[in-house]
């Protein structure tokens, strides 16, 4: 799967979500395996294209929406989202020293929740993943429930990963 989705602010920031084929290399054998040629994973990209202008609600819902729509087309997708730890991120800096990447997975899982809430959705979970390492890495795992033993095993190859 390669989608490519552009948005526009009022104020004509530009962002674009990229939803890609994940790279199946980096997890062991036995979870590919296990996936099969019935699951795919797609990682998802957010990206801000243009403009500096703070990212309202409005944008942040149209881009909920627009995977939530994805993600409800497609009944064998788990998505992968990796708190990009390479850009700042505006924010309230009375967060108590939050780094972008944990603001970023917080603010991911309040829209997650946001989402599911408002659309009555109760067959969608999100996995969070937190691994420590020299830094915080934050990764979220969306799926349907019934794929949860699918999340599991790449939660597990991925901490199982971070730990060497």
């Amino acid at each position: 799967m390669d989608i490519s989705v552009s948005i526009n602010s009022k104020l004509n920031d530009e962002y674009r979500i990229i939803l890609s084929p994940f790279n199946l290399d980096i997890i062991p054998y036995e979870v590919q395996e296990l996936l099969g040629d019935d699951i795919e994973i797609v990682d998802v990209t957010l990206e801000r294209v243009k403009g500096i202008n703070p990212t309202d609600i409005g944008i942040l819902l149209k881009i909920s929406n627009i995977i939530g729509e994805i993600l409800n087309d497609n009944g064998n997708l788990i998505l992968y989202f990796y708190c990009d730890d390479m850009h700042n991120i505006s924010r309230r800096e009375n967060r108590g020293g939050v780094s972008p990447q944990k603001f970023r997975s917080d603010l991911f899982s309040r829209m997650f929740d946001k989402y599911i809430l408002s659309n009555g959705i109760t067959n969608m979970i999100n996995t969070p993943i937190e691994i420590k390492a020299d830094r915080h890495i934050y990764i979220h795992l969306i799926s349907r429930d019934t794929h949860l033993n699918y999340v599991n095993a790449i939660k597990k190859a991925i901490m199982g990963m971070a730990s060497k």
